[in-house]
């Protein structure tokens, strides 16, 4: 009986041993994986980003291998396309001609005379009227040079007082009428043929070489060299009681719409009027002739240089004169 109670003791303290190991067992487990824990994932670094990387290539577009298509099945196409023949049509008439019969080559060369009949023409349409209407605006810029004075212009006109004041005072210069009369032609003769002059005379009445500026070409120099010797001296009849001496002179210069002017004049500024049957001269002051000149070119629209030349000017008609070349441009000469 004992022995049985001791068998029975020795397995109960067996069975405490194995279940004290048994919990060892799964402690140093649980605390195994708890540190496998840490380390795995409490103490894991963190995985940079991936980085990617590859060489550089060119991007090609759909409509470029489309292209690219298009052209491969058009040079196919052009391949298959066979070279045309050539035409040949026989004429049904004959293309042989009469030979040409000779003409007279002599009768068709323009010589002087030709030329001649030509600048007559121009002529007669400058003064009937016609080509100062067709060439208005017009004209090419030449150098001109008056007792000594120079200047440029594309339409040009000389003023020339022939009163008897005037031609006595230039001759005490040494001037005479006729060199007066050079100067002028000289001045013109030097002009270009597409530059377009005029000549005006006055005293106390006016007159004038055309009614338009007319083109420097030769019939037309020679013409105006003709007029100037035989006609531009003495006094022109007066015709306008209102438009008499330097006004009347001004006032047919500048309704042919001159670029440049260039005036002979011994300063004096006279006018006739009729008083008791009997004809007087007073002077007027510049200011009405510099007001006139301008209401002209009012009218007209139109801009003008004016140069004087002037003979024995007393210091009142020098002082005129430069107001008046000053206001319009231009300058003094004075003898």
């Amino acid at each position: 009986m004992s022995g049985r109670i001791q068998r029975v003791r020795a397995r109960g303290g067996r069975s405490r041993v194995n279940k004290g190991a048994l919990f060892i067992a799964l402690l140093v487990q649980c605390v195994l994986l708890a540190v496998t824990l840490f380390v795995i994932v409490l103490d894991t670094p963190e995985a940079e980003p991936p980085q990617f990387e590859g060489k550089a290539s060119v991007s090609v577009r759909k409509e470029d291998f489309r292209e690219q298509e298009r052209q491969e099945r058009f040079m196919q196409r052009m391949k298959r396309v066979e070279p045309m023949q050539r035409l040949s049509v026989k004429s049904a008439l004959s293309s042989e001609l009469p030979p040409m019969p000779e003409l007279p080559v002599d009768a068709f060369a323009s010589g002087d005379q030709d030329m001649e009949l030509m600048e007559d023409a121009g002529l007669m349409l400058e003064q009937s009227g016609l080509l100062g209407v067709s060439m208005q605006g017009k004209g090419a810029s030449s150098a001109a040079a008056f007792f000594g004075v120079q200047d440029s212009g594309r339409r040009i006109v000389i003023v020339v007082n022939t009163s008897a004041s005037v031609v006595r005072k230039a001759k005490n210069q040494g001037v005479s009428i006729e060199a007066i009369q050079e100067e002028v032609v000289s001045l013109i003769d030097g002009l270009d043929s597409g530059t377009l002059f005029g000549i005006v005379q006055f005293s106390q009445g006016t007159r004038r070489f055309a009614p338009y500026l007319a083109p420097a070409i030769g019939k037309n120099k020679e013409a105006a060299r003709h007029w100037v010797r035989e006609k531009m001296r003495g006094n022109p009849k007066a015709v306008d009681d209102t438009l008499l001496g330097h006004e009347g002179g001004f006032n047919l210069a500048v309704s042919m719409e001159p670029d440049l002017i260039f005036l002979v004049t011994d300063g004096v500024l006279n006018k006739r009027i009729r008083i008791d049957g009997a004809y007087k001269y007073p002077e007027i002051p510049y200011e009405i002739l510099i007001a006139s000149i301008e209401a002209d070119l009012r009218k007209l629209g139109a801009r003008t240089r004016i140069h004087a030349v002037g003979f024995e000017l007393v210091d009142k008609d020098r002082r005129g004169l430069e107001r008046l070349t000053r206001r319009f441009g231009g300058t003094v000469r004075e003898f």
